[in-house]
Parts: structure tokens; C-alpha cells; sequence
């Protein structure tokens, strides 16, 4: 069973988080995705259920068979009815375990898994983020678009990775599209 968690999620910028990222097991990588994208925050591996924040949800697992098994087991769970009410699960991020490409067999189940959720966003590895502490992390806002990866003089990268930001960005265009798609249907209730 999911825990859940009832208190709001931390707001870290100037307004709450528009979607939660909840890991599908532990090291998938919420943290270091929350942290990069300022629309985001990290739910751990809860279902977050405070309407003072967000109850938009992404399952995040890395690219891996068990992390990708873990994926398969709570986009199930929500897809049978067992996330709490006012909880939307809104896509899954897969994001690399390593350098190169994911093994046939991984690539093959979690396209299977991903017909479970809404939409799948894919975060590459990238390597300049290894030497970061999580403080060290730049942060992307929509407004931000999609840059070239910049660094400092000593090396640090000074954006977010173009990859990671065009993920970003694709995912707060689909949550755009969501609630316009629900707010011409009468039949829906956008909160």
C-alpha cells in the first residue's frame, strides 16, 4: 500500500507547485527533479493529498527493471481506483540509470508500463549533474524556455540541462492542454 501524505507539500518558490513528483521507489530522483524545476515538488513516495498545494501527480522511477516494475505497481494502483480521491496521475518520468541506452528488455517493459499513464516524459543521463549537491542545482521556470546548457567559470552548470528543461517544459504544456481540454467540458470540475 502507497502511504499518503496529508500536509501540504513544501513551497519553495513564489507560488505552491503546480504538479507533485512521486517516486515509484527510492533514488528514483524526485528530489533532484524538484529541485531543477521550480513548478514542482517532491512528494517522496506518497500520494499528496492537500488541496492547499497539488494533487497533480507524476510517478517518477528510474530506467531499470525494478524501477520500472515499481512504476507498472502504483500506476495500478491508481488506475484501479486506489489513489486517494482528488489525486490525478498525470504521466510517468522515467529517468536513466546510467550512461547509453537502456537494455532492450527495460526499453520494451516500460513502454508497456507507460500505456498506463497519460503521458511519459524521459529524462537522459547527465553527467554534469554527478559532482552537484542538490543546493548547487539550478532551477527552470516555464517562462524560462528551453536554453542551451550553460556553466560557470569554474565548470558548474548554470542552467538546467536543455534536456531535463525541455521535459519540463513539455510537461507544463500537457497540464496547460489538460485543464483547457476541462474547462470546455461542463461534465468536469477544474479546481
Amino acid at each position: 500500500m502507497i502511504e499518503v501524505r496529508t500536509e501540504p507539500l513544501p513551497i519553495t518558490g513564489e507560488f505552491p507547485p503546480l504538479f507533485a513528483l512521486m517516486g515509484a521507489h527510492g533514488g528514483a530522483g524526485t528530489t533532484t527533479l524538484a529541485r531543477m524545476w521550480a513548478p514542482a515538488a517532491d512528494s517522496g513516495r506518497c500520494w499528496p493529498t492537500s488541496p492547499l498545494t497539488t494533487r497533480r501527480v507524476f510517478v517518477v522511477a528510474r530506467e531499470h527493471m525494478s524501477g520500472i516494475a515499481a512504476a507498472a505497481d502504483v500506476l495500478r494502483a491508481a488506475a484501479d481506483g486506489l489513489a486517494p480521491v482528488g489525486v490525478s496521475v498525470c504521466g510517468l518520468i522515467t529517468v536513466a540509470a546510467h550512461p547509453g541506452r537502456p537494455s532492450k528488455d527495460v526499453v520494451r517493459y516500460a513502454g508497456t508500463v507507460a500505456e498506463l499513464a497519460p503521458h511519459c516524459y524521459r529524462i537522459p543521463w547527465v553527467k554534469s549533474l554527478i559532482p552537484l549537491l542538490h543546493r548547487q542545482l539550478p532551477s527552470w521556470r516555464p517562462t524560462d524556455g528551453v536554453k542551451a546548457t550553460q556553466k560557470t567559470a569554474d565548470g558548474v552548470i548554470a542552467t538546467v540541462p536543455s534536456p531535463i528543461a525541455a521535459v519540463g517544459e513539455q510537461m507544463c504544456q500537457d497540464l496547460a492542454a489538460k485543464r483547457a481540454a476541462d474547462m470546455s467540458d461542463p461534465s468536469v470540475t477544474v479546481a
